[in-house]
Formats: C-alpha cells, structure tokens, sequence
C-alpha cells in the first residue's frame, strides 16, 4: 500500500533497533528528530561513541540539545506550541493538535523537514519521484488513516469535528502481570542508585542545562536515606560525588525515608541527564561508590 501511494520501492524488512545500532552496527548516517539519546539513553558513552562515528548526523529539534551539538547539520523545528498534527494518548485517543503560535526564525514544522529531505535524498539516488510532498498536515493524517489499521476512520475531517470512535474490542480487556528481569549488581559495600523521570523538572530547561529547569530546587538533588548520611557524616545539601563505571557526577543530597538504606534516587532529567553516565546499557539499578565532594 506504502508503495501505490508513494510511488516507490519501500523497504519491507525492520529496521534496527535502538540497541543494535549503538552495539557496532555499521550506521554511517542518522536523522535523529525531537530527540536526545545523550540525555535519555543509558550508557551515555555508548550512544556518544554512535553519534561521533556517523559520517553523517542530522538533528531536526526546536533545543541545542547535547545530541545537537555533535551533529553534522541541526535543521530547526518548532517548538511543542508551534506544532500542528496529532497526539495519541495511553488509553489510544488520538487527539488534535492545534498550532499556538507561529513559527520562530528559520524553523519549519517537522513534517515539512522529513519531507524535504526524503525529496532530495530521492533526487540524489536517483530514484525517481517519491510522493511524500504533502501539502499540509491533515494529507499525512489522512494516510496513516488509510494505511494503519488501528488509526483506520482517524482522518483530518473526523479529528476536527470532535467525533470519537466507538471501541471495536481489539483492545486488551485485562491487565496481565509481566515480570521485568533485573541484572544481578554486584553491592561490595556500595550503593545502589535508581533513576526516573522526576514530575517538576521541564525537559526543555534539562536539555539546555538551564539551572531553571526545576525553578523550585525540588528535583535537583540525589535523595539519600538518613542512616546513610548520619554515617558518611553528611548533612542536607551537602555536595557528593557518585562514582561508577569510570564516570563520576556531582550532587547536592537530600535526606529522606523516601528511599531504602544503602539506595539513592536521582532524577533522569538532572544536569541534561548526566545519570546516564554510571547506567549499564540494560541496567534499571548501577552501583556506585559515594563521597563527600
């Protein structure tokens, strides 16, 4: 179908997975949009060793992201209130966007960047004309509605009059319970630190570095049990240093009950998601050896 529409040979097998393009696969060009591995990824070094390697790394995002700067060319998109498209909700709404505010600069909706590249890209294989220049957003809707069975009905016209589908059933009925697999750490006297996506810090501010991206201080701290700062002789706001896997990062401590003797919790989003340093490529838990900065 992806072929009669675009009038062109699409590729039918999958693609790589996020993983085996960081584990020595021979990716020599990557588009990365509205995203920042180096802040979101673990095993920071890793994904950096990727992204220095491409001969080609093209970053399409509104933000000077960490990701941005190692990139061969940034192409401006605009910001979340400047877009105009879709979002799909958990419980599989999917919702319209409406744009809120012009576009800044030289800064172009993402889609018209995707569409613009594939066209010249096209041009320089010399693979004919591809049909992927839409002339705005509601013709891409109209196609994933015409080729996604999930999003069939899901057009433009539907979106913009309020009209919700009725549920046909193909959705799970019952909550199964999955069990998540844990890699065994080895403790030898350290700690064990937790990662997550804290509610009050802004991504755009993380992402920059701003040291407003938590304008009230609540989630840029490492939070530490009261037994183990009473015996490191550490006090509320002290600075630390984390240790592991040959990288180091330094924090301000929060003491509280909230975490388990011998665990600390540090947000994803702190300092650009410089956690990510001292986490193994599956690790959900790292160990790390903690001093008084």
């Amino acid at each position: 179908e992806m072929q009669r529409l675009w009038g062109a040979q699409v590729a039918t097998g999958a693609g790589l997975t996020f993983d085996e393009m960081t584990n020595g696969s021979q990716v020599k060009a990557l588009v990365v949009l509205n995203d920042n591995p180096l802040m979101l990824a673990p095993d920071r070094a890793r994904v950096e060793r990727l992204l220095s390697s491409v001969e080609l790394l093209v970053v399409i995002d509104s933000l000077p992201t960490d990701t941005a700067r190692l990139a061969h060319a940034v192409l401006p998109d605009g910001g979340y209130w400047a877009k105009e498209g879709t979002t799909t909700s958990a419980d599989r709404r999917i919702m319209r966007l409406q744009q809120a505010h012009d576009l800044r600069g030289e800064a172009q909706q993402g889609w018209r960047v995707l569409s613009e590249l594939g066209k010249r890209l096209a041009e320089r294989l010399g693979t004919g004309e591809i049909r992927i220049t839409y002339p705005n957003v509601g013709e891409i809707t109209d196609e994933i509605a015409q080729v996604v069975p999930l999003h069939a009905g899901a057009t433009w016209r539907e979106l913009d009059s309020g009209t919700q589908q009725q549920l046909n059933g193909a959705g799970p009925k019952f909550a199964k319970r999955v069990a998540v697999q844990a890699n065994a750490i080895s403790r030898n006297g350290s700690f064990v630190l937790t990662t997550g996506r804290g509610l009050y810090l802004s991504y755009e501010g993380a992402a920059v570095h701003s040291p407003e991206a938590d304008k009230l201080h609540r989630d840029d701290s490492v939070k530490m049990h009261p037994d183990d700062a009473a015996a490191l002789g550490i006090a509320a706001g002290d600075e630390v240093v984390l240790r592991g896997r040959g990288a180091e990062l330094r924090a301000p401590v929060a003491i509280t009950a909230a975490v388990q003797p011998k665990m600390l919790y540090l947000p994803l989003y702190y300092d650009g998601g410089a956690v990510t340093a001292l986490f193994d490529a599956d690790a959900t838990v790292a160990p790390v050896e903690v001093s008084r900065a």
